[in-house]
């Protein structure tokens, strides 16, 4: 499925539309980096990051951190200038320019792309728009990013209840979620958005390091991918003080709850731990549905508010699941 993606189109948490030319940052470009990426994706926190410990420019003492992990304070820090953050809108506005150095931050792993269902509404902006809310809140009280996707789950499940306080049942929730992350990860939506983005031939021009969105969920591979990216553009970051780049590192993820969650997801699917699923959201939820029905394409787990407690009973479901109740998934293939 090939979907219609317009990769400069962008909305603030009000649903009002930004230029496709917009500048994010202080000047044009950068001398030392120019990081572009998509909202959600820690590029305030990269830029503060080599701003911080490079070698190259004077000493950060404020703090970047909001409560909820992002580095959404740098507005009120004075940086060098050296290094900006930019979205897509950074390719219009340096339309004829070659040779910039630019940091591109691309997911690579499925949990990638469910980091970004709720990254993408609950960190821009610091919004705290969640999957939950739209079960959590009533149809007329739906927050601006998610009125579109309320309709639509409207729509799809021919759900006929739409009072101003009326609500839509959680486990339609899960299977509208469970309903994407079912189908190849190619076919997606944010697959496509960030394909087309890391393709575009302005990136072509331009000396590129494509950056791996896991380097913010593991601090060893963070490490590893900014040795890296200091090697190829001369960041002359201070690697002496790796012990406070480790602490500055671990603060953020430890605010972040939905990497967190990510990170717990993986870690129960790949390695069969019995961690608690009781306090997922609707979407982390539907992920590990999808990753089930996936892999037993004749069952399809229960469409019921309630959730599994943890893997043991999510294994204990399919192993005694009876084989007349068995049929092919229709929502796969």
């Amino acid at each position: 499925m090939k979907h219609d993606i317009d990769i400069f189109e962008f909305y603030t948490q009000d649903g009002l539309t930004v230029a496709d030319d917009h500048r994010w940052d202080r000047d044009k470009n950068a001398k030392l980096l120019n990081i572009v990426f998509a909202g959600g994706t820690f590029g305030n926190f990269l830029k503060y990051f080599i701003d911080k410990f490079s070698n190259k420019t004077p000493e950060i003492d404020d703090e970047p951190f909001t409560d909820i992990g992002t580095s959404h304070t740098i507005t009120k820090i004075k940086f060098s200038g050296m290094i900006q953050r930019y979205h897509s809108s950074f390719i219009k506005d340096n339309e004829g320019e070659t040779g910039l150095p630019i940091c591109l931050i691309l997911p690579s792993k499925e949990k990638h792309f469910l980091f970004l269902k709720k990254a993408m509404i609950y960190r821009s902006d610091d919004a705290k728009t969640s999957p939950d809310d739209l079960w959590k809140k009533a149809v007329g009280e739906m927050p601006i990013l998610l009125k579109g996707q309320a309709q639509n789950i409207l729509k799809l499940y021919d759900i006929k209840e739409q009072a101003h306080f009326s609500w839509i049942p959680k486990f339609i929730v899960r299977d509208w979620y469970k309903l994407e992350f079912l189908q190849d990860i190619k076919d997606t939506q944010d697959y496509q958005w960030f394909e087309q983005f890391k393709k575009h031939p302005f990136f072509g021009l331009q000396n590129v390091f494509h950056l791996d969105l896991e380097s913010f969920f593991d601090w060893n591979v963070f490490l590893t991918n900014i040795k890296k990216l200091d090697q190829v553009f001369g960041l002359a970051l201070d690697f002496d003080r790796l012990e406070q780049m480790k602490i500055l590192f671990e603060r953020g993820h430890r605010l972040d709850d939905i990497r967190k969650e990510c990170n717990l997801v993986e870690q129960v699917l790949m390695n069969e731990t019995d961690d608690s699923l009781t306090d997922l959201d609707v979407s982390t939820e539907a992920f590990i549905y999808a990753y089930f029905e996936k892999r037993y394409p004749d069952i399809q787990l229960p469409l019921t508010n309630r959730f599994f407690r943890d893997y043991t009973e999510i294994k204990q479901f399919l192993e005694h699941f009876p084989n007349w109740y068995r049929r092919s998934n229709p929502n796969i293939g």
